[in-house]
């Protein structure tokens, strides 16, 4: 049966502000062997998949750096620290990135985006009957264009590859298993 790795030293590698990197000497339960590893410790993440009365996806396009292009996604960003709530950041993000407001907002799910490196996790919200209340207020860092896009039209545009960020596409999935299971 496959058993953690004790870890038996951790200390900052890098600190990037965004993220910090971690060195830790860890060692396998298997062989005993010890060897070092690394891994990326950053906040977690919030994504919210709005809806508004309409059946209308409240989603945004903007520059990703990693890949060097723009991606048609859902809006989301970090928790923050400050906030009481992974939901507090979702309705935050939310009303900062599109200027729609959610009076409510369930948890859809959460996930572990990348275990191997990355220590965070990915909270995904519902909003639903959301309203625009204000105009967006972007980070200096931010260029976001807002997209209404029928929610009829989300898996066609899937497929076609036009949304292709992987955890937007998990948000969908556990939307649709959400109103599967009613």
């Amino acid at each position: 049966m496959i058993q953690d790795w004790a870890v038996l030293k951790r200390e900052p590698a890098e600190d990037f502000k965004l993220f910090q990197i971690q060195r830790k000497q860890v060692r396998s339960p298997r062989t005993g062997k010890t060897r070092e590893v690394q891994a990326i410790q950053f906040t977690d993440w919030v994504l919210i998949l709005a809806l508004t009365a309409d059946e209308e996806v409240v989603m945004v396009r903007q520059y990703r750096h990693g890949i060097e292009r723009v991606c048609l996604e859902l809006p989301g960003g970090l928790v923050d620290p400050a906030d009481d709530s992974p939901a507090l950041s979702a309705q935050r993000e939310l009303l900062e990135e599109t200027g729609y407001k959610a009076n409510e907002i369930m948890l859809m799910g959460e996930c572990f985006p990348q275990p191997a490196i990355l220590s965070n996790k990915c909270f995904f919200y519902l909003a639903e009957n959301v309203t625009r209340v204000q105009m967006q207020n972007l980070d200096a860092g931010e260029d976001i264009e807002i997209i209404n896009t029928p929610l009829k039209s989300i898996a066609a545009k899937i497929e076609n590859k036009e949304i292709d960020h992987g955890l937007v596409l998990l948000a969908f999935f556990f939307y649709w298993k959400k109103k599967e299971n009613g």
